[in-house]
């Protein structure tokens, strides 16, 4: 399940999607998890991840995204089963299926922005857009910390299973039960990390110069503003189509049960 951190790892790779500047990816990210929100249908959903599918390829990141959805699975499961049994909705299978296609999606828009923008791309970008450093400089060590987070649930998993916990065995209530031996010493071992990188910002006197030079300078050229207005446009047709026009009937097609 670690796995599924996968997409909120960047992998350094020239690209056409990894030279854009992280604002236009981050716009387009964001219009397409607001559409991701927007419905609770399943095809409008299933065309939306088809649709951003040639965009992780375009990356060279489509294994890493397909092991992410692989880990993703479990949660997955969890949602459609548990939903169906205790939702009092009409068709709760097909409501639970949609929520859990729109789960997919939602991640598979965020991964397109976290998968190729670099945490130092992120602060320069937020800096350019008058966000305060000290904010930036957080989403920046919070977007840096998530591989170190994933090795450590990785090293927490071997020393559980060399004490002979069976994490992949089991039911689901079974693995489910798994988990809390490594959430608890994970979140523990966050903590004193948080802790010992506070240390050493206020060591090194972190914020004492309101005046900071930059190394790199972001520039927003064409085919940003390009990223930019077909993100906008698509989601100004969502919302169109979402509280105005309605959508298709075909596209609101549902399991009978």
């Amino acid at each position: 399940m670690a796995s599924m951190l996968d997409i909120f790892q960047y992998t350094k790779k020239d690209t056409p999607v990894h030279r854009l500047d992280p604002r236009s990816k981050m716009i387009l990210s964001i219009c397409l998890s607001a559409i991701s929100l927007m419905f609770l249908n399943i095809l409008p959903l299933l065309i939306l991840i088809i649709a951003l599918l040639p965009i992780i390829a375009a990356a060279k990141s489509f294994r890493r995204w397909g092991r992410s959805m692989r880990g993703l699975m479990v949660l997955v499961l969890f949602i459609v089963v548990f939903n169906t049994l205790l939702s009092a909705v009409d068709n709760p299978f097909s409501r639970s299926l949609a929520l859990a296609v729109r789960l997919v999606a939602l991640m598979t828009s965020f991964s397109v922005f976290f998968l190729t923008v670099h945490p130092d791309e992120l602060s320069q970008a937020l800096i350019q857009m008058h966000v305060k450093f000290e904010f930036a400089f957080a989403m920046s060590m919070a977007m840096r910390y998530v591989p170190t987070l994933t090795q450590e649930a990785y090293a927490i998993m071997d020393a559980q299973r060399a004490r002979g916990v069976e994490l992949d065995k089991g039911n689901i209530i079974t693995r489910i039960k798994n988990i809390v031996p490594i959430i608890v010493p994970l979140i523990i071992v966050s903590i004193r990390r948080a802790l010992s990188i506070a240390e050493s910002m206020e060591s090194r006197a972190f914020g004492a110069s309101e005046n900071r030079t930059y190394l790199e300078h972001l520039a927003f050229d064409a085919r940003d503003w390009a990223v930019s207005v077909l993100s906008l446009f698509l989601l100004v047709t969502a919302l169109y189509f979402r509280f105005v026009a309605g959508l298709p009937e075909w596209l609101l097609w549902a399991l009978p049960f």
